[in-house]
């Protein structure tokens, strides 16, 4: 028996109406080919479809991913700085974790008119009630970390788990590193992307098993290697070329990579030779059985989807899946969910749709950072509850009254099936997962809306903290690691480009000092965004191997648009002759 028996009917027809074939997107103008399947997912989840293209929509969702960001908000009973990811010229106010889930905010509540526009009425709900300042799922030791699944003696990492590790994000069991971006079991090393199970390596991307090596692409079970590409089981290469062990300690020996002219001559080399030499494959995929995507591991039915571990089943056009997580659609960031749809972050739940960073809810629609709740429909900040609207107690037969008279206006007016609009994310957008993980351009963001500000807007850099006169050039910054002394430990230094300053700790720089590293003139948030942007993007398109013509979905690259791509079986042949 439906509980929304007019709303079933207007999306009924409305489906019934929906053709396979090419569509435009509504928003960017992109062509896509609307399928059967497309439509299925629609069906199953009785929702309208969505206007907008895949990539589009992808980048709509990863607006709402905050992606790599630090800001001081304010608490939201004191106003006293709060370290947090949500910036605070978007309205959002802040509460520490702790304090926030010691609290009840289901006294904050509100009625709707469901004549009037959803989603400015739920931003009105959500300004009152504070949000998540961490959302830490362990609490960190001696560590600035955000989103941590526990780390210790860190300093800004976002989603790992660590020790003494530096600006990264999604890597787990990293210790003594930075710069890592999703990556796992990596030892004293730098600047690694998509990669796993290093030690001592050194700017290094799609690689695994390797150790004492520098710039490595989609290399494997390498070691002493100093420029390699596509290269498996080898050692003392050079730029690919085979040196006898004393030759390339040799050479080594004459590189310094602590000095920053030296380490980005060979960073602009190493450039042209991926860019050149080395092939990429259509994916990066292990162990997949019918699925489609990148970077998906022991998936099974997972259509276009982007980062998996553990074994997704039966996903379509989800991004960042892991646990047991099956028969979603739409999703970023899929841990542990079952028959949900497009959702943001919202772990362990069942039959959730447009939820954000809402764990462990059941049948429960637009909701904003609640948890345990069950029927309840645009919630914000509400704990274990059922047959909520904006908070507010109903019946269960008042609720599902007015849930239809509530969808179907909605409906009518095209706001139900869309996920939030931007403006009520509380990214800052140049730092948000759509231009990380998405590549979306300043036109694209311009399009989709939202809100613009400074990044030092309300104090979020702290730079009110700041003694002007300290503060130096990221051009002053020494070009050798030996001259970056302690006398720069805690110096404020603007980078002119991210408008934000940033400054050496004390452990970072003995961190350098050990590996060798170069300090950098960028803001490490540019720093991180780089490494980012030199795997591949959460945008999906088709592209002809350039071996043998065949049609194939591959991901986007911002840094390298125009690399040469081979599918599976000519990358294996291409694998197979040159090791």
């Amino acid at each position: 028996m439906s509980h929304t028996p007019n709303y079933d009917a207007k999306v009924k027809a409305i489906l019934n109406a929906t053709k396979p074939g090419e569509q435009i997107c509504a928003l960017l103008g992109e062509k896509w080919n609307r399928t059967e399947e497309e439509i299925g997912w629609y069906k199953k989840f009785n929702v309208p479809p969505i206007p907008y293209a895949p990539n589009t929509f992808r980048k709509w969702m990863a607006y709402y991913d905050l992606g790599y960001q630090f800001w001081w908000n304010k608490h939201f009973d004191t106003g006293k700085p709060v370290l947090s990811f949500h910036h605070p010229a978007t309205g959002i106010r802040v509460l520490p974790d702790v304090e926030w889930h010691a609290r009840d905010f289901s006294d904050i509540q509100s009625d709707y008119n469901a004549q009037q526009p959803f989603f400015a009425q739920l931003q009105t709900l959500q300004h009152r009630v504070p949000m998540l300042a961490t959302f830490n799922t362990e609490i960190p030791q001696n560590s600035i970390a955000l989103f941590t699944f526990g780390d210790k003696d860190s300093l800004f990492t976002f989603a790992c788990r660590s020790i003494r590790a530096y600006y990264s994000a999604g890597g787990m069991d990293i210790e003594d590193s930075s710069l890592v971006f999703l990556g796992a079991k990596i030892t004293q090393s730098h600047w690694t992307g998509h990669s796993h199970n290093l030690h001592k390596c050194f700017y290094v991307r799609e690689s695994m098993d390797c150790l004492e090596s520098a710039f490595l692409f989609d290399c494997r079970n390498c070691e002493y290697c100093f420029g390699a590409t596509n290269r498996r089981n080898k050692k003392y290469l050079w730029f690919n070329e085979q040196l006898s062990k004393a030759e390339w300690e040799k050479r080594r020996a004459t590189v310094d990579l602590g000095r920053r002219d030296i380490l980005e001559a060979w960073q602009k080399k190493f450039d042209d030779l991926v860019l050149h030499e080395a092939v990429w494959p259509e994916n990066f995929n292990t162990n997949t059985n019918q699925s489609s995507g990148e970077y998906l591991t022991n998936a099974v039915r997972c259509v276009e989807c982007f980062d998996s571990e553990d074994a997704p089943t039966d996903n379509f056009r989800c991004d960042w899946m892991f646990g047991v997580t099956n028969g979603n659609a739409y999703n970023w960031g899929t841990i542990n969910n079952s028959d949900c749809y497009c959702n943001v972050s919202s772990p362990q739940s069942n039959r959730t749709k447009f939820c954000y960073r809402c764990p462990r809810m059941e049948d429960s629609e637009y909701c904003f950072m609640s948890s345990d709740c069950q029927n309840c429909f645009g919630c914000v900040g509400l704990k274990r509850k059922k047959f909520c609207i904006f908070n507010k107690q109903y019946t269960e037969a008042e609720y599902w009254k007015r849930m239809d008279e509530l969808k179907c206006a909605m409906l009518d007016r095209k706001e139900y099936g869309m996920f939030f609009p931007v403006e009520l994310s509380s990214t800052y957008v140049p730092e948000s997962g759509a231009v990380n993980y998405c590549g979306a351009t300043p036109e694209e963001i311009e399009k989709m809306g939202g809100l613009r500000f400074d990044p030092t807007a309300e104090g979020a850099t702290g730079e009110g903290r700041i003694d002007p006169t300290k503060v130096r050039q990221a051009s002053e910054i020494p070009n050798s690691i030996d001259d970056l002394t302690d006398a720069w430990v805690g110096v404020p230094i603007y980078d002119l480009e991210a408008k934000r300053t940033f400054s050496f700790h004390k452990a970072e720089i003995e961190h350098y000092r050990a590996l060798r590293i170069a300090p950098s003139t960028k803001h490490f948030i540019r720093r991180l965004r780089d490494v980012a942007h030199s795997g591949q993007m959460a945008q999906l398109d088709h592209a002809a191997c350039a071996q043998c013509s065949k049609d194939m979905l591959v991901s986007r690259s911002i840094r390298y648009p125009n690399r040469r791509i081979l599918c599976n079986s000519c990358y294996l042949k291409h694998i197979e002759s040159t090791n």
